[in-house]
């Protein structure tokens, strides 16, 4: 069940749920067959500490980075303190089962789409900011690796030879939603 919350991550909440900020990104697609978001992408976003108002912008996460926990056997993809906080902030990468996915595909073009989950401990995630490392494909079947997405604020422009069209992504927006997750798979 996935429910949008206006409440920010440390307010409280029940002590017995998980809860996980899931990003869903939405884009308007012109003849293009999907949009991949590889494993070993290096994610770009603003956290800001979950106890005071600092915040850190650009900063990058991986799924295939794995980070120690201070005080704790666990892992996380991340780890940070704050400059004033003196305990340990952590990010650990969560596929949701059974909703989120590492594809927009042409389908989805204008709908908002469930990509990855974030479990957050000790700080929140205020803003995603889409850099390079994607895939796109065009219904022609052209791939493009490496596309950076936050280059041009109107968007990503190419043409695809294989069809003689115009391929692009605009629109590009994301928003994050708190998820009571059950079937979780951590990356980790």
């Amino acid at each position: 069940t996935t429910e949008i919350y206006t409440l920010s991550l440390h307010d409280a909440l029940p002590i017995c749920e998980m809860v996980l900020l899931v990003l869903y990104v939405k884009a308007e697609l012109e003849n293009v067959a999907s949009i991949t978001f590889p494993n070993n992408l290096q994610w770009c976003f603003d956290v800001k500490d979950a106890q005071s108002d600092e915040s850190k912008e650009g900063v990058f996460l991986c799924a295939e980075d794995v980070a120690e926990v201070d005080g704790s056997k666990g892992q996380a993809n991340f780890a940070m303190r704050f400059p004033d906080c003196k305990k340990q902030c952590t990010v650990t990468f969560d596929e949701v089962k059974k909703l989120c996915r590492d594809t927009i595909t042409a389908e989805d073009s204008g709908e908002f789409v469930p990509i990855m989950g974030f479990d957050c401990r000790g700080l929140e995630i205020t803003k995603w900011q889409p850099t390079d490392g994607y895939v796109v494909k065009s219904t022609g079947g052209t791939v493009w690796e490496d596309v950076d997405l936050g280059a041009d604020p109107d968007g990503w422009y190419e043409y695809c030879e294989k069809c003689g069209e115009s391929v692009s992504i605009q629109e590009l927006t994301f928003e994050f939603r708190t998820h009571k997750a059950k079937d979780r798979k951590s990356v980790v």
